[in-house]
């Protein structure tokens, strides 16, 4: 009877593993219930190192098992553009480890994380706020957000304190976040202490606890309702339910109101889908309801820490280490902004700052902030000659794509010049992959763009970023959100006129 149950484990551990014989896809081998995760997370192998070894034996497309679920990764620039963008409609929904149910119910209702036809009508209601004409009216909130950065930074400098970058960026965004989001002024930045802050970073901080929890479910997705009783997920429940609390009551309290406001609550608000069906698929709701907007809200909140505030220390620790790069952009701001601070920047402006997004655009190729698309395929297809059954999911690896060396020339050097004039025209859109691509791209990128060139404008107008810490940034490898392995530090100097 022992040897019968032993028997009976083992077999629902390699039950699946099969699955890409059949099909015959190549891959490397996996282990009993664990599939390929071992080398996946083996601290002295890693996910971007174990890729890239596999990418060099199978080619561009190979199977491998996430646990005991298949996955298909892909790194062909003309396949990616082919999941993402041409059978767009087989892949509409996002891959997750147990089918999304370690999201709290929601963070499920986000346009990041829906899916199927909740995705299409939250998408097609929400685009309109994220326009140019909406931006180029909330710009002067962000300008008084990025002022604010500035003054904080110039303090610094004039003190020569360091600044651990990720505290300071992610308080600059979480204030605009609240700014653009409610009209409220928190001014983290005057207080990193405090409950807000504290809160967006306990909320995004990933530890070693969320492998366990992957670990569980990919080998034993029965044990979800449990998981689920007891709240435990990808995101601390506590704090979601502290943001959650807050933003309905903002939320309650604008409803009350008379008089409309001019930000993205108000443009929630009064989002409205006017079509009843689309594609063949129910679209019930002509409106938001509460829990769609809150949850929207608190995407901001943690897109924008975990997101822009990575990108924006990555971009800073490049311009420390790369002084040159650092002038071209300040002669760039000074020529088309102006040097006084009362020279405010509007969205028009922001849009001729052209190697200035080259280098933000560059930063973003080597460090992506988000280091995996994962898409799931939703109708039996085929990707080239490569069968694809439904419910396959899809990893794409953007941090191997953006430093694979048949793709970019030199790609561990930072030369913002890739994305200038004709060299930009010869980047394969579906090898910059930092927001996406297709018609589940990022639907912030344009203000994404817009809080990091703002920073930028106000700060390098008044420091230099005279040199950053540590001297070898390493980055973990062991969840979605690239974050450095040691904290960034920036050293600050008052800027001179004459380093204009």
């Amino acid at each position: 009877m022992y040897f019968k149950r032993l028997f009976c484990c083992f077999r629902y551990g390699v039950q699946t593993h099969k699955y890409w014989k059949k099909l015959e896809v190549r891959g490397p081998p996996p282990v009993p219930f664990f599939g390929n995760i071992p080398e996946l997370f083996d601290p002295a192998v890693g996910f971007r190192a174990a890729v890239k070894r596999w990418q060099g034996i199978y080619g561009r497309v190979f199977g491998i098992f996430f646990f005991r679920k298949p996955v298909l990764v892909v790194t062909d620039p003309e396949v990616i553009k082919q999941i993402l963008i041409k059978d767009f409609n087989m892949y509409v929904d996002r891959y997750v480890v147990g089918e999304g149910k370690l999201q709290n119910p929601l963070l499920q209702l986000t346009v990041f994380f829906a899916q199927g036809s909740t995705w299409r009508r939250l998408r097609k209601m929400m685009t309109p706020s994220f326009s140019g004409t909406k931006l180029r009216f909330l710009t002067a909130r962000v300008n008084k957000m990025a002022r604010q950065l500035s003054d904080h930074l110039h303090s610094s400098a004039v003190e020569g304190r360091p600044l651990e970058a990720k505290w300071v960026f992610g308080a600059y965004i979480l204030d605009v976040s609240a700014a653009m989001t409610f009209g409220l002024d928190l001014n983290s930045l005057s207080n990193l202490e405090g409950t807000f802050i504290q809160r967006a970073k306990s909320l995004v901080t990933v530890d070693r606890a969320i492998q366990l929890k992957l670990a569980l479910v990919g080998i034993f997705p029965a044990c979800l309702p449990l998981l689920r009783f007891f709240n435990i997920g990808y995101f601390k429940y506590t704090d979601v339910c502290f943001f959650r609390d807050n933003l309905r009551a903002l939320v309650r309290e604008r409803v009350s109101q008379a008089e409309a406001c001019d930000d993205f609550l108000q443009l929630l608000l009064e989002a409205e889908f006017k079509d009843t069906r689309e594609e063949g698929f129910a679209m019930p709701g002509s409106k938001l309801s509460e829990d769609e907007i809150v949850a929207q809200a608190l995407l901001f909140i943690i897109a924008g820490y975990d997101g822009s505030s990575g990108a924006l220390q990555f971009l800073y620790y490049q311009l420390a280490k790369h002084q040159d790069v650092q002038m071209n952009v300040v002669r760039e701001i000074l020529d088309e902004i102006g040097e006084d601070e009362d020279d405010e920047p509007t969205y028009e402006k922001c849009q001729s700052l052209h190697y200035t997004e080259a280098v933000i655009e560059e930063t973003l190729r080597m460090y992506p902030p988000i280091l995996l698309l994962l898409r799931n395929c939703t109708k039996d297809t085929k990707l080239g000659d490569t069968s694809v059954p439904a419910g396959t999911g899809v990893i794409i690896p953007n941090f191997n794509i953006g430093r694979d060396p048949e793709l970019f020339d030199d790609p561990e050097e930072f030369r913002p010049e890739r994305f200038l004039g004709d060299s930009r025209l010869s980047v394969n859109p579906a090898t910059f992959l930092a927001f996406g691509l297709g018609p589940r791209q990022c639907i912030g990128l344009r203000f994404a763009m817009l809080q990091i060139k703002l920073a930028l404008i106000y700060t390098l107008r008044k420091v230099a970023i005279v040199d950053a810490s540590p001297d070898v940034l390493e980055t973990e490898d062991f969840t979605g959100v690239l974050t450095p392995k040691v904290p960034i530090k920036l050293s600050l100097a008052p800027r001179c006129p004459v380093d204009s």
